[in-house]
């Protein structure tokens, strides 16, 4: 991702994001700016069931934030000012859009043969529960972190082959 450029910031931010907080795209879609908080590198996400989580950020991913909303970000349209992701237009990103530069960034990452059974964007989430699940994390909280209201739309995610998971990323 070349980062020099306003847009190459935008995605390389996005990644992480998608990465560190687990969200869906049509989550970060809809983030606001407001929903940041840059002093305590937290993000406030609007889930399913219009309910709201809110996450602690890794200190990259909370310093990309932060540099892309004062340095990065386009100016929006008016009605979106609270927007927290710009595309060229002025508008708000969609998750088509981020499922789109996902696509892009993945087919410079991984031969095309592979792309075809994998959903690029939630290709995020699933790494992050395999890094939490690595790194000793609970059931509840990777439930939390992913904004399951129950465990057993979590325990998907967790009876996937370790093995097989590690072998894609």
């Amino acid at each position: 991702v070349d980062i020099k450029q306003g847009q190459g910031y935008r995605d390389y931010t996005i990644l992480n994001l998608l990465y560190d907080s687990g969200a869906r795209a049509s989550e970060v879609a809809t983030l606001d700016l407001d929903y940041f908080d840059p002093q305590h590198g937290t993000l406030a996400i609007l889930g399913k069931g219009n309910r709201y989580r809110q996450i602690e950020l890794l200190p990259k991913t909370s310093a990309l934030l932060f540099m892309y909303i004062r340095k990065y970000r386009k100016k929006p349209k008016p009605a979106y000012q609270q927007r927290l992701f710009i595309n060229q237009r002025g508008q708000p990103l969609s998750r088509h859009g981020i499922h789109r530069l996902c696509k892009k960034y993945l087919q410079m990452a991984i031969p095309a043969s592979r792309l075809k059974n994998i959903n690029p964007a939630h290709s995020f989430r699933h790494a992050r529960v395999v890094n939490m699940l690595c790194c000793g994390q609970s059931p509840t909280d990777i439930k939390n972190r992913l904004g399951h209201e129950n465990i057993n739309a979590t325990m998907v995610y967790l009876h996937m082959d370790l093995t097989h998971k590690r072998a894609v990323q």
